[in-house]
């Protein structure tokens, strides 16, 4: 892979100590020659002191047909002329742009840079993903926000909680990657039974989050009284193993037939996790009542 770096002081020898060797051609140009002295003798790496930015130096460094061109310079609008004249000019195939104005984003990815890096940028995305939905909601974009990965706790109020994966029709636009239980990584199937607490890392457009999110904290028709209709038939047809495994045992039909839950392999300790979310909110609900008649 050939690889253009241009500017850049601590972080181009970080750069430089991650491509070098591992086949890959690299060309180092740094407008100071100060930096570039230190450069090759830290490195070990031939530098080409001129301005990234300028045509001339490009076509020194032989920096035509590049792979990705890195630009690392000061100031802003010196990185992206550098990879505008790469990019049209010398038919780089992939730029990156690192600036200092976290505004300068947007700007520059719509003026046509492949991917515009900013560290304040990224801060602020990241501590909205933490932040948003009381922190059981978390996004990661890659490749230039065109992908996002949506990290969300399941509820048991939610519709799709105790069912089959094949059973809850997942959105099309959207891929469920792996489910996060028990400080274990699940591969995702169809015949996966979602529980309470499993944390489902999700794919999909940056479009198309909010109705992802929507669709996943659907909650269940009912409320309490259906999650509680739930854990009771888990409890009644659940029998534990001597190695630890759950047995699901035959419902018993008394007179009428009352509909019963998705067949779950769900545990006693998730059923009595899920008893005890069903009493708090129980609680708070008379607890509720009874300010509201205080008033």
């Amino acid at each position: 892979m050939k690889v253009v770096i241009a500017g850049g002081t601590s972080q181009a020898e970080f750069i430089i100590s991650m491509f070098k060797g591992k086949d890959n051609q690299l060309i180092v140009i740094n407008p100071d020659k100060a930096v570039a002295d230190n450069l090759v003798k830290r490195c070990r790496v031939p530098v080409l002191v001129g301005q990234p930015w300028r045509k001339i130096t490009l076509e020194e460094a032989n920096a035509y047909d590049s792979d990705v061109f890195i630009s690392l310079c000061e100031k802003d609008t010196d990185n992206y002329a550098s990879c505008i004249l790469a990019k049209n000019v010398f038919a780089a195939k992939k730029t990156i742009c690192v600036v200092n104005n976290p505004n300068n984003v947007e700007l520059y990815k719509r003026l046509g840079l492949d991917s515009v890096i900013s560290s304040t940028y990224l801060l602020a995305q990241s501590i909205r993903g933490e932040s948003s939905l009381t922190s059981i909601i978390k996004t990661l974009s890659l490749d230039n926000d065109k992908i996002n990965v949506v990290e969300a706790v399941i509820l048991s109020k939610y519709s799709i909680c105790f069912q089959a994966i094949k059973d809850i029709h997942f959105p099309r636009y959207a891929s469920i990657a792996a489910i996060y239980r028990n400080f274990q990584i699940i591969i995702p199937s169809g015949m996966v039974v979602l529980q309470p607490k499993d944390t489902l890392l999700m794919v999909t457009a940056p479009s198309n989050i909010k109705k992802l999110l929507a669709y996943v904290q659907q909650e269940r028709e009912g409320g309490l009284a259906t999650i509680s209709q739930l854990v009771q038939n888990k409890m009644r047809t659940s029998k534990k193993n001597a190695d630890g495994s759950t047995e699901t045992l035959p419902e018993k039909k008394e007179g009428t037939v009352v509909a019963s839950a998705p067949q779950a392999n769900v545990s006693v300790k998730d059923v009595r996790a899920a008893r005890k979310t069903i009493i708090a909110a129980k609680r708070s609900t008379a607890q509720g009542k009874k300010e509201t008649k205080g008033k």
